[in-house]
C-alpha cells in the first residue's frame, strides 16, 4: 500500500494537462520542498532523537549532522561521476533521475521501518503503512511530471515514480530476508540520516538551479513553498 502511493501520486501528475517550462520548473521548486521538507523536518530530527536515547545531546547532533554531511558529499560525487548532459532536456531527464534515486534509495528503508513495526505490533504497522503512503503520494508527484516532461511520456513519468515506490516493499523484503540478523535501529538511524542528506543535495544541486533554469526562479519558489506547505501539513496531521 505505502509503495503504491507513490505510484497514485505520479498518476496525478499524469493528469497536468499540459506541461511547458513554467509548469516544469513549478513542479521541480515542488519537489525540492516536498524532498527538504521530509529530510529536515522529520528524518534528521527523528535521527537525532534516536540519538539522543544513546548519547548526550550535544553528541546527538553532532552524529546526525555529520551523517547528512556526509550523505551530501556522496550525492555531489555521484554527480561527477555521472556524464554531463547537453543543455535543456537533457539535464532535466539528469536531475528527474537523480530524484527518483533519492527517493527510492529513501523509499528502501522506511519499507525496513514499516516492516519491523508490523513484526511488533500489527495495529502499529498498519500506522505507519497509512503514515508512508499519505506522505509518499507527493513524492510520486515530484517525479512524474520531470520525467514525463524530460521523456516527453506522462506515462514513462507514471512509471518511474511507481517505480521508486516499489523500493518500499523491496526494502521490507530484504529486511526479513537477508538483513534482519544485522539490522539494529543504530544502522537503521545511520542509514536515515545519511539519506536525508543526499535528499538535501539533490535539492540543493539540480532541483533548485534546474527549476530556475527552466521556469523561472518565480515558479520554481512558488512550487517550493507549496512542495514545503503540502509536507508540513502531512507530516502535522500524521503526528
Amino acid at each position: 500500500m505505502a509503495g503504491l502511493a507513490t505510484g497514485a501520486g505520479g498518476l496525478l501528475g499524469a493528469l497536468v494537462p499540459r506541461v511547458g517550462p513554467r509548469t516544469l520548473g513549478a513542479s521541480m521548486g515542488f519537489a525540492a520542498g516536498v524532498m527538504l521538507t521530509v529530510s529536515l523536518a522529520d528524518l534528521l530530527p527523528a535521527a537525532a532523537a534516536q540519538y539522543m536515547e544513546w548519547m548526550p545531546a550535544w553528541a546527538a547532533a553532532g552524529a546526525a549532522s555529520s551523517l547528512c554531511i556526509l550523505g551530501t558529499v556522496i550525492l555531489l560525487l555521484a554527480r561527477r561521476l555521472l556524464p554531463q548532459p547537453q543543455p535543456g532536456t537533457g539535464s532535466i531527464l539528469r536531475t528527474a533521475v537523480m530524484v527518483a534515486a533519492a527517493l527510492a534509495i529513501h523509499n528502501l528503508p522506511e519499507g525496513m521501518l514499516t516492516l519491523l513495526g508490523g513484526l511488533q505490533s500489527p495495529q502499529r504497522g498498519l500506522r505507519l503503512a497509512l503514515a508512508v503512503a499519505l506522505h509518499n503520494l507527493p513524492e510520486g508527484l515530484a517525479v512524474s511530471i520531470p520525467v514525463g516532461y524530460a521523456l516527453h511520456s506522462r506515462w514513462k513519468g507514471v512509471a518511474w515514480a511507481l517505480a521508486s515506490g516499489l523500493a518500499e516493499p523491496l526494502g521490507a523484503l530484504l529486511a526479513m530476508a537477508i538483513l534482519r540478523p544485522i539490522l539494529t535501529p543504530g544502522l537503521l538511524n545511520g542509514t536515515t540520516a545519511l539519506i536525508a542528506g543526499i535528499m538535501c543535495g539533490a535539492c540543493a544541486a539540480e532541483l533548485l538551479p534546474g527549476g530556475a533554469a527552466a521556469g523561472g526562479s518565480g515558479h520554481t519558489g512558488a512550487g517550493f513553498a507549496a512542495g514545503v506547505a503540502v509536507m508540513l501539513v502531512g507530516l502535522i496531521v500524521l503526528a
